[in-house]
């Protein structure tokens, strides 16, 4: 009707008139420098997986520190920046959302440390085996995605803008950091356990504590709101490196060359798993001015976006679970054939970790073309069986294994103990 205009009208007149930001939201397609993002992460955390287990050397540390900086938090941002671009808001969805990614998180910690090690020490009869066993307790990314939606919808149902949630994820993350520096963890293990779920304990698999963590979601879903409204994505995308990189390269040349009273060491697995406010922040720059990169990248190519980062992205769930659980099994067949206390190094980790990818994608396509197997697909009541099969195999394993454990496999003992 005349008078009125569209969306993309009011859009190009902004443009015309060399606006970055709209008053409304403007940009609510899909982002594509978002999927060139989660095809890199994808690969960064199937190749450091490979190097957690099989080899460090000096390019490994170059591959934990990207882990570090981008692969972690990156996960969290994009979820969070998603969580904005998602069409289902509704608080239910929010909510079933996050019980089937708990629950995937425990199947997953099931079939690459539960029942393997347990299988493993039924085979051998090493003790240390079954005290892998319990790893299967550890904080996986999929459990924290899990809680984060059931705290966004919680926070949702009481109307909180995308500002007062990263003031609250700032309050948490806080409030974690100085239990940690306060607190003593519990000695008991499985109250540990529990707790480091939450906040970060020195005594177990606490290698992903939520109120930690959330920080980067509650960034995301904030910088997702303001990327709805930029009408010029070039111009934002140049004003984001101009500002993020020279800050993140001091910052992070001061943090590797001095000790900053209170804060973690840098590149240590305390701060890794704490992630206090500063070094949050500047990760996150680091994150953004990443996806600056991939936009230019994107731009490079002709606005084409590669079949292979269109199918990582769409599988990025799926690669994750596929690629460490291969290289999780890997890992305890030779621990079994060469004894457990054994070490062995890959020479070409970085290699192996890209057929790992390629492998991935293999397994994925003909999953999807010929055999059709999701549980998060599957049909109500079978999925809900399927799920509740999961959490009371859970329980049964952990009765029948814990008080045969003599001492606990964590990453602080570089998940070997003897006793």
């Amino acid at each position: 009707m005349e008078g009125k205009e569209t969306k993309s009208e009011k859009k190009e007149e902004i443009i015309e008139k060399g606006r970055i930001f709209s008053e409304e939201n403007v940009n609510v397609g899909h982002q594509p420098e978002i999927d060139y993002f989660k095809t890199f992460i994808t690969i960064l955390i199937i190749v450091v997986h490979v190097y957690s287990y099989f080899n460090i050397g000096y390019f490994g540390y170059f591959v934990y520190t990207l882990i570090q900086i981008l692969g972690a938090p990156g996960c969290q941002i994009q979820t969070g920046i998603g969580m904005k671009y998602t069409r289902h808001h509704e608080i239910s969805n929010y909510v079933s959302r996050g019980i089937v990614l708990l629950t995937m998180g425990q199947y997953i910690n099931l079939i690459r440390n539960g029942i393997p090690s347990l299988i493993a020490w039924w085979i051998t009869g090493d003790k240390l085996f079954i005290s892998r066993v319990l790893l299967f307790l550890q904080t996986d990314v999929l459990h924290f995605a899990g809680l984060s939606f059931l705290l966004i919808a919680l926070l949702k149902k009481h109307k909180l803008s995308d500002i007062s949630i990263l003031i609250f994820a700032i309050i948490m993350n806080s409030c974690a950091f100085l239990i940690y520096k306060i607190i003593k963890s519990p000695d008991n293990y499985l109250l540990s356990q529990f707790i480091g779920f939450f906040v970060f304990t020195t005594n177990t698999e606490s290698i992903l504590p939520f109120c930690s963590y959330f920080i980067f979601i509650a960034l995301g879903h904030w910088f997702g709101g303001i990327l709805q409204k930029v009408s010029n994505k070039d111009k934002f995308y140049n004003l984001i490196l101009i500002i993020c990189l020279p800050i993140t390269l001091i910052y992070y040349c001061l943090r590797a060359c001095y000790e900053f009273p209170i804060l973690p060491p840098f590149l240590t697995q305390e701060l890794y798993s704490l992630n206090p406010i500063p070094d949050s922040i500047i990760f996150f720059m680091s994150n953004i001015a990443s996806l600056a990169v991939f936009h230019k990248i994107h731009n490079c190519l002709k606005g084409k976006t590669p079949e292979f980062v269109k199918h990582t992205s769409r599988n990025f769930t799926q690669y994750y679970m596929v690629g460490y659980v291969i290289t999780m099994q890997m890992y305890t067949y030779m621990k079994v054939t060469r004894g457990e206390k054994s070490t062995f190094e890959l020479k070409y980790p970085t290699i192996l970790g890209l057929m790992l990818v390629i492998i991935c994608r293999i397994l994925i396509d003909i999953n999807n073309k010929y055999i059709h197997f999701t549980i998060i697909n599957l049909k109500n009541p079978t999925r809900n069986l399927v799920f509740a099969l999961i959490w009371i195999m859970t329980i049964i394993i952990l009765i029948y294994t814990y008080p045969k454990v003599e001492c606990y496999t964590t990453q602080w003992n570089f998940y070997y103990c003897e006793k």
